[in-house]
């Protein structure tokens, strides 16, 4: 055998590095190939040279296509963990202290288990593909209280005499899961029954997860091709792929082709509008709904950083509350920073005057007032450690509430 023909068999019979593009967040590009991944730093090769990129700096690496869509009509149960990792399962069993995931997978194809603990879930919801029993459960999710959450599911009729779906919340405690009966153990709140609970007949299941311990930061959230995405404390490179750690503590092995992206941007930002809030209420004298990503008017977020010269400044992201409002997120105590600009949006023609607050729902982070004609105050908090950040909006003086507003242009939080 020559040698150039042996070159060419064991050129074959090696494994090929799948060529992945990075995007800095200041928009550079590179096409290469992904080395190692650290908490800190990637490095990337380019062109033949080692390259190191700060996490920080790095917007995405995409390495496949983007995640196939679920099929229309295919029922999926969706679970989220604590950390914000999300899963598209076939199957969902409880075994003690432990809940067995079986992954959606391709037609024909089995579906890989992921044992995750208990103390890591943080939400499960079956027949996810209906957007009506998704959005009635998100709103359940935002009135969850200090409970568990038992969701049941029905069918019944409407004004018009159509049937429609219903979900009704049943707070209490989940015990452990019993593999060979499909049930779990549930305390009811106020009596203190227990009762045994047929897995079948839940349609959802929130928790009321208290952290313990230190938070690890997040380096990254992991995309694969299936849809599902891991926030990752931790992601090493291997021979066949990379071995992906949630900040939750579960680990997963993916090979090259089963990953779609790293998204470096959503592992250590988070805007506050592309959030869904765990509480809201909006009352007060004249209560109006609040919005994401544009002023109560429906237009562009605009502030005017020195009202003097008239000039104004365009945010593609943010909140605009009206008073009274108070809004709650889940951070999980994952983040470090929350940063926004608070002022009344160019758009406000009226006199508007609320008072701001906003806290961890035990300390006061700021207080202070928020008129229109003033600058905007420049909001950068400590949140680490903070579970939930609460935002409380209020008129600063008179009665009426008729106009009153504030908004948070570039409202985030930062790890």
């Amino acid at each position: 055998m020559t040698a150039l023909r042996l070159s060419l068999i064991l050129l074959a019979a090696a494994p090929a590095l799948l060529a992945a593009d990075l995007t800095t967040l200041d928009g550079k590009k590179f096409t290469g190939d992904v080395v190692a991944v650290s908490p800190t730093e990637v490095t990337f090769k380019a062109g033949g040279i080692d390259e190191k990129f700060a996490v920080t700096a790095i917007n995405g690496i995409t390495l496949g296509p983007a995640p196939k869509p679920v099929a229309a009509g295919k029922a999926f149960v969706a679970v989220e963990l604590v950390d914000g990792t999300t899963f598209r399962c076939s199957a969902f069993a409880l075994k003690g202290k432990t809940a067995d995931l079986t992954l959606l997978a391709d037609e024909g194809k089995p579906g890989r288990v992921v044992a995750v603990p208990l103390t890591a879930l943080f939400s499960v919801l079956r027949d996810a593909q209906n957007l009506k029993i998704e959005q009635d459960f998100r709103a359940l999710m935002r009135d969850r209280g200090k409970f568990d959450v038992w969701i049941t599911h029905t069918r019944v009729k409407d004004d018009a005499g159509a049937e429609t779906d219903r979900l009704d919340a049943v707070r209490g405690t989940f015990g452990e899961g019993d593999a060979a009966t499909d049930s779990v153990k549930f305390i009811l709140e106020g009596t203190g029954k227990e009762v045994t609970v047929k897995l079948p007949k839940i349609a959802g299941m929130i928790f009321n997860q208290i952290p313990t311990g230190a938070v690890a930061p997040a380096v990254c959230k992991v995309i694969d091709a299936d849809g599902n995405a891991l926030v990752a404390k931790s992601v090493v490179r291997t021979d066949a792929g990379y071995t992906v750690e949630t900040v939750s503590n579960v680990k997963m092995d993916l090979p090259d082709a089963a990953i779609s992206k790293f998204d470096f941007a959503a592992g250590s930002t988070k805007y506050l509008s592309d959030l869904e809030p765990a509480a809201l209420t909006e009352s007060g004298s004249d209560p109006e709904r609040y919005q994401k990503d544009r002023s109560l008017d429906r237009t562009p977020i605009r502030l005017r950083p020195d009202p003097a010269d008239g000039k104004t400044e365009p945010y593609a992201k943010g909140l605009t509350l009206h008073a009274k409002t108070e809004i709650t997120y889940e951070l999980k105590g994952q983040y470090k920073v929350f940063k926004a600009f608070a002022a009344a949006d160019a758009s406000v023609e009226t006199e508007s005057a609320v008072k701001l607050t906003i806290d961890d729902g035990t300390q006061v982070l700021f207080k202070g007032v928020v008129k229109k004609g003033d600058k905007p105050v420049d909001l950068n908090l400590n949140v680490q450690n903070v579970d939930r950040l609460r935002i409380i909006v209020e008129s600063e003086g008179g009665v009426l509430d008729l106009g009153n507003q504030v908004t948070l242009a570039n409202a985030r939080v930062l790890k």
